[in-house]
């Protein structure tokens, strides 16, 4: 999400104010560091890179230095206590006017003017909803985001034309809960299949999805919209039911374990990724044995494993931090361990198998592609795929990427 957020910046301040973008901080008028606050690591890398860009300024007095984003909108009056050379602070909430914001502020009517010059991606990624309703209690984005609000279907339906119009073949669909969305009417089902419809847009894919929100509906959409990807992440957190609890997830591990069998059955071919929160406070071993054993049983295509990180505000914060540091690193291990084993055995087993592809991006006469359940491929190949679609038979595995060549060369 702030990926996308950065992109919007990128597009309305090069398409409406003509600015462009430049790879060296000594050629820049203005440093915009989008920033995160999911955990503390987070923000110290943030705050480290803040302290860099004063140096910087020192060299150059006229360079401006935003900070946007969930720690701004968290923290800003300690950023700004705390590092003085800071022009423009612009929390979460604001984000979308952050581009007007800096024109305004920096910049002479002279310097606007209309200039087409941003390129679209082979994927783009379009929010959907920003905030949340859950309020899952080790999570911030409530409180740096807002409550869940739907973006006018309307919008989308454009943005993405406009993105499929200019070469874009894959959409990433984006919300903290993607697949509550709903506006006037329109559910997230019915907007995935308005989204399917349009001209030139060949995937799409969407994340991050709640459990309780996966209906029967949404289901059957993925399995009959060819160009949704059967790519579902769908976060655990844990497989202990008082641990699931304490987190607010308004789940049980059984009804998870049922939701990824439904999925499975109706949806050919579907990976499934999700996500793993260790050392929770009040986690035993048991509880993360119980995590463990569910990650061996229902094998994921892959999963993103973190460590507990207390967040102000939040409910868990009240909490005491039972599991130790050194505890959460081992925990942490573990899971991505076993994590890594499963993800190579399903892997391998597609060796000799032919995939469809969509290249992404070209470097150093290597095509990075993706399949359709998301798993990277790299090919030899040249630039000119960037951006087709096209089949693909795997020689070999390494680590968690495919390895193939083309069958049908352009």
């Amino acid at each position: 999400m702030n990926i996308c957020d950065s992109d919007t910046i990128d597009f309305s301040l090069s398409t409406i104010y003509g600015a462009s973008k430049v790879t060296d901080v000594l050629y820049a008028d203005v440093v915009i560091l989008n920033t995160c606050s999911v955990r503390s690591q987070s923000e110290q890398k943030a705050f480290s890179y803040i302290g860099r860009l004063e140096e910087f300024k020192l060299q150059n007095p006229n360079l401006k230095i935003v900070i946007i984003g969930c720690m701004a909108e968290r923290l800003g009056y300690k950023i700004k206590k705390r590092f003085s050379g800071v022009d423009l602070i612009i929390g979460s909430k604001d984000i979308n006017i952050t581009a007007f914001k800096i024109i305004n502020l920096y910049f002479t009517n002279n310097y606007l003017k209309k200039n087409f010059n941003y390129k679209f991606k082979v994927i783009e990624y379009v929010t959907i909803t920003s905030g949340c309703n859950n309020y899952c209690s080790y999570c911030i984005v409530p409180f740096v985001r807002g409550i869940e609000k739907s973006i006018n279907y309307q919008l989308l339906i454009d943005k993405c034309s406009l993105m499929a119009k200019n070469g874009t073949k894959e959409v990433m669909l984006l919300g903290q809960n993607v697949n509550s969305y709903k506006y006037n009417g329109v559910n997230f089902s019915l907007l995935l299949k308005r989204i399917a419809s349009i001209e030139n847009l060949y995937r799409i894919r969407f994340m991050t999805n709640h459990p309780n929100d996966f209906d029967d509906k949404l289901i059957d959409t993925i399995t009959n919209e060819y160009k949704i990807c059967p790519h579902i992440h769908l976060p655990m957190q844990s497989a202990s039911n008082k641990i699931l609890k304490a987190m607010n997830r308004k789940y049980t591990y059984e009804y998870y374990f049922n939701l990824v069998n439904k999925l499975r059955k109706k949806i050919p071919g579907v990976s499934i990724t999700t996500d793993i929160i260790v050392g929770f406070p009040n986690e035993t071993e048991r509880d993360f044995n119980d995590t463990l054993n569910a990650i061996k049983t229902i094998k994921f295509d892959g999963l993103y494993v973190f460590k507990y990180s207390a967040r102000s505000n939040t409910t868990a914060f009240k909490m005491f931090d039972t599991v130790t540091t050194e505890e959460k690193k081992r925990r942490h291990s573990v899971i991505l361990k076993e994590s890594n084993k499963i993800s190579a055995k399903i892997i391998s087993k597609m060796i000799g198998s032919t995939q469809q592809v969509l290249a992404e991006k070209f470097d150093n006469g290597i095509i990075k592609s993706r399949t359709r359940t998301g798993h990277k491929v790299f090919i030899n190949g040249s630039e000119k795929y960037v951006g087709k679609i096209f089949n693909v038979i795997i020689k070999s595995v390494k680590v968690n990427s495919l390895y193939g060549s083309i069958i049908n060369k352009i």
